[in-house]
């Protein structure tokens, strides 16, 4: 897990505050509801609305990621990321998790994968291929169910994004592709 970070008396009941209404979407499975996506760009948005809360997300950090909510790991964690200069990540997953990643400042393009074959859900395949290409402009967030395949770039960094997971990432089983060939690393 990313380190957790203590935040100021700004940013702590505001994220609280989030953390509470985004996991009333959230069932006892620990899936998101059909409208989860809708419900976290709107209160996501909602809490950027505010300039010092945005301002003090982004003094956080210029490179790398900080969890800012979220100390049981098979629950909702929220992290804040950033980059200062331009990157490219390669296809993967997020394991048995669901993802939410919602910009916050420069842009992401996001690269969503499929089946090589045709089957679903993506990370079960062997090969991917590429199906869509996003570009991801503050204020906008993106969901990925489990099972889906996907990869991030900046290539006119600096950036920095929200991701909401179910999980904490780092203790599961996640696969990686080949960026050219789409295969299974």
């Amino acid at each position: 897990m990313a380190e957790i970070i203590q935040l100021d008396e700004d940013l702590s009941p505001a994220i609280s505050a989030l953390a509470h209404s985004l996991s009333a979407e959230i069932g006892d499975d620990n899936l998101p509801s059909d409208k989860f996506e809708n419900v976290a760009n709107i209160l996501l948005n909602g809490l950027l609305d505010f300039p010092k809360i945005k301002t003090k997300l982004c003094s956080l950090l210029t490179d790398g990621n900080v969890c800012i909510w979220g100390d049981n790991s098979d629950q909702l964690q929220i992290l804040y990321h950033a980059t200062s200069s331009p990157n490219a990540g390669i296809p993967h997953d997020h394991g048995t998790s669901w993802a939410l990643y919602f910009q916050v400042s420069g842009a992401t393009q996001m690269s969503v994968y499929k089946d090589a074959k045709g089957s679903n859900p993506a990370n079960e395949s062997d090969q991917v291929k590429l199906d869509e290409i996003i570009q991801m402009q503050p204020g906008n967030g993106l969901y990925f169910p489990p099972g889906s395949v996907h990869s991030a770039a900046h290539p006119a960094a600096p950036a920095s994004w929200i991701r909401l997971t179910g999980q904490d990432l780092s203790k599961l089983s996640r696969r990686a592709y080949d960026q050219e060939t789409g295969l299974r690393i």
